[in-house]
C-alpha cells in the first residue's frame, strides 16, 4: 500500500513538473495575468484510427478531460539521433517531455515534441508510430502508464 501511494505521488508530482515546464515554455504569465482568459492547455493524444493507422489529434488537458489512474512511471533518456522504427506502444500512457528534441511520426506526418508538452499515447494496435530524438542533446521524458490499459480506438476529441 506505502509503495502505491508513493507511485501516485510521485506520478502526481510529474504531472505537476510537466505542467509547469508547460507553463513555462509558453511564456508563463504573472498571477494577475493568469485570472484573464487564457489558452488552455492542449496536449497531442496518438491512437490507433479504424484504418489500422496512428493518428495524432489536439485534446484539452483540465479537470474535465481524460484522465488515467496511474500505476507506474519510468525517466526515459533518449540519445540525439536515436530512432525506432514504426511500432505500437507498449501501454497506454502519459509522456511528460522534460527537454525537446523528441518526434514522432504518424499517419499525419512528423508531430514535434517541445519541452513541456504532454502525450497521451493510446495506440497499441495498428501500425504504430515512429519515434525519434531530432534534437543535439538527450532527450528526458517520464512515461506515466495507465491502470486501465483498456484502449479507445479513434479520435475522442478533434482530430487534425
Amino acid at each position: 500500500m506505502r509503495k502505491e501511494m508513493m507511485t501516485r505521488s510521485v506520478a502526481v508530482g510529474a504531472l505537476v513538473v510537466g505542467f509547469a515546464l508547460g507553463w513555462a515554455v509558453r511564456g508563463g504569465h504573472s498571477v494577475v495575468e493568469a485570472q484573464e482568459p487564457h489558452a488552455p492547455f492542449m496536449m497531442k493524444r496518438i491512437y490507433t484510427g479504424s484504418d489500422g493507422q496512428s493518428h495524432v489529434e489536439e485534446i484539452e488537458l483540465n479537470a474535465q478531460s481524460v484522465m488515467e489512474e496511474v500505476s507506474g512511471m519510468q525517466v526515459r533518456v533518449s540519445q540525439p539521433g536515436s530512432f525506432a522504427d514504426w511500432h505500437v506502444a507498449p501501454g497506454r500512457r502519459y509522456i511528460i517531455n522534460l527537454t525537446s528534441g523528441g518526434q514522432l511520426g504518424v499517419t499525419e506526418g512528423k508531430v514535434d515534441l517541445p519541452a513541456g508538452s504532454v502525450e497521451f499515447i493510446d495506440d497499441l494496435t495498428g501500425m504504430g508510430h515512429t519515434t525519434a530524438n531530432v534534437g543535439d542533446a538527450p532527450r528526458v521524458s517520464i512515461h506515466l502508464e495507465f491502470e486501465d490499459q483498456n484502449q479507445v480506438i479513434g479520435s475522442i476529441g478533434n482530430a487534425q
